[in-house]
C-alpha cells in the first residue's frame, strides 16, 4: 500500500458539536464538498448524520453520491450547475443555486416539469465577492420571477463572505449589511452568509444556518481565527495521512540526490524512499524543505519530490527498515506535523494541501487518538 488515510471519527463528531454549540441556534451545514476536503466523502458525512443540519456541495455527482449513503438531510448545491445535470439534481432532491433569469432557468423550469417535481432553488446574491450570483439591485426582481414560477420553490438566499478571517474586517460588515438589505428578514425562509470563519469570529453573521468547512476537519481558517477562537471552540485535526519506506540506502558525501541535483550531503547519510510523490498529493514545493516522522523523529525531505517518489534523510533513525511506517500528516509520539505546516512550507493554505489528497488513496475510521 503506497499511503494510507486514517480519519478520526471521535474527533470529527466533536467539532461538529464543538462549532454547533458556538452558533446555536442557527442550523449547521456541513461542507463536504471537495470529497470533504479530501478526508473521504463516504467517512465523514454518515459519521456526522445524525448531528448536522444539512450538507454542502459543489457538485451534482457529490450529492447523488450523498442520496447512494442513505443520507436524508437537504443537501445544497454550491456550485454552477449545467443544465445535463439538471435531472439528477432533480432526483437527489438538491437544492439549487440560481442567480440569472436567462436561459439556465428557463433550462430548470422545463427540467422540473419533465421530472413531475418542483425544483428547490436558493437565491445566491453577490455581496461583494464578485464571483458568482446576482447583483443586488436587481435581487428582488429576480426573487419575484422565481415565486412566480410553479415548477420552482425558494427555500432561501445566501451569499458568500470576502474577508471574513480577517479579526477587523470591515469589509465583512458591509457585505452583510448589503446582504441582509437586499433580503430582509422574514423575506425568504432561510439565510446564510457565514462559512467557518465567520461563524466563529463574526456571530452577527450566523443568522439561519452557517456554513462550516475546514473547521469541521480541525483546521483553522487562519492563523488569526485560532489566536482568537481556540480558547472557546476547541477543534482537533481529524486527518492522519502515512506511507511507509521501500528502500534503504547509504549514501556518499557529496553524492547528488534527486532530479535536478540539489542537494549534496555534506557527510555520509541514510536516505528512505517513499512510493509516492506529487501525483499522490505530495506537493513538490515541500522539496529540500518539507519533514516527515518516523517513530516520533523528524526526518527531512530531500532532493526534489518527484510525481510517484519522494526521498527523505533517515540518519536520525536507529533501525530504519522497508514496510516502516512514515507520517505526512498527524501525530507519531510526542511529534505531529500538521496540514498547517505543510501549506507554510508550501506558501498555501492547509484547505489546498488536504483537497488534493487524491481519492483512490485508502481512507479507513480510527475511532482513538492517532498517536499509536
Amino acid at each position: 500500500m503506497q499511503a494510507q488515510i486514517r480519519i478520526d471519527r471521535a474527533a470529527l463528531r466533536a467539532n461538529v458539536l464543538a462549532l454547533r454549540q458556538l452558533t446555536a441556534p442557527a442550523q449547521f451545514m456541513a461542507v463536504v464538498k471537495a470529497n470533504a476536503y479530501g478526508h473521504g466523502l463516504a467517512l465523514v458525512a454518515p459519521a456526522i448524520a445524525d448531528i448536522v443540519d444539512a450538507y454542502g456541495v459543489y457538485e451534482v455527482s457529490e450529492a447523488t453520491a450523498l442520496r447512494a449513503l442513505g443520507l436524508t438531510q437537504p443537501i445544497h448545491l454550491l456550485g454552477a450547475i449545467p443544465p445535463q445535470e439538471f435531472a439528477a439534481a432533480l432526483a437527489a432532491e438538491a437544492i439549487l443555486p440560481c442567480w440569472s433569469p436567462g436561459a439556465w432557468l428557463r433550462d430548470l423550469i422545463q427540467a422540473s416539469q419533465e421530472h413531475g417535481r418542483p425544483a428547490q432553488v436558493q437565491l445566491k446574491i453577490d455581496s461583494g465577492l464578485t464571483r458568482l450570483g446576482m447583483a443586488p439591485q436587481h435581487a428582488a426582481e429576480l426573487l419575484a420571477t422565481l415565486r412566480a414560477q410553479p415548477q420552482l420553490v425558494v427555500t432561501g438566499a445566501y451569499s458568500h463572505l470576502a474577508a471574513a478571517e480577517e479579526l477587523d474586517s470591515r469589509y465583512t460588515l458591509e457585505q452583510l449589511e448589503r446582504f441582509t438589505s437586499t433580503v430582509p428578514s422574514g423575506s425568504v425562509a432561510q439565510r446564510h452568509i457565514a462559512a467557518s470563519a465567520a461563524a466563529m469570529l463574526w456571530p452577527q453573521t450566523r443568522l439561519d444556518m452557517v456554513r462550516c468547512g475546514i473547521a469541521l476537519y480541525g483546521l483553522w481558517p487562519s492563523a488569526g481565527s485560532r489566536i482568537r477562537m481556540e480558547s472557546q471552540c476547541r477543534l482537533a485535526p481529524v486527518l492522519h495521512w502515512s506511507s511507509q519506506l521501500v528502500c534503504i540506502r547509504e549514501v556518499a558525501s557529496k553524492t547528488t540526490i534527486g532530479y535536478g541535483c540539489t542537494y549534496r550531503p555534506s557527510t555520509d547519510i541514510r536516505i528512505g524512499i517513499l512510493p509516492i510523490g506529487y501525483a499522490e498529493g505530495l506537493p513538490r514545493a515541500l522539496s529540500n524543505k518539507g519533514a516527515v516522522l518516523i517513530d516520533g523523529i523528524v526526518c527531512p525531505v530531500i532532493g526534489r519530490i518527484c510525481m510517484n517518489m519522494a526521498i527523505i534523510d533517515v540518519s536520525a533513525i536507529a533501525n530504519p527498515h522497508v514496510g516502516q511506517r512514515v507520517t505526512l500528516i498527524g501525530s507519531d509520539g510526542d511529534a505531529s506535523i500538521s496540514a498547517d505546516t505543510l501549506a507554510e512550507h508550501c506558501d498555501t493554505i492547509s484547505y489546498e494541501i488536504v483537497a488534493r489528497l487524491p481519492a483512490n488513496i485508502p481512507r479507513s475510521y480510527c475511532e482513538d487518538t492517532l498517536t499509536e
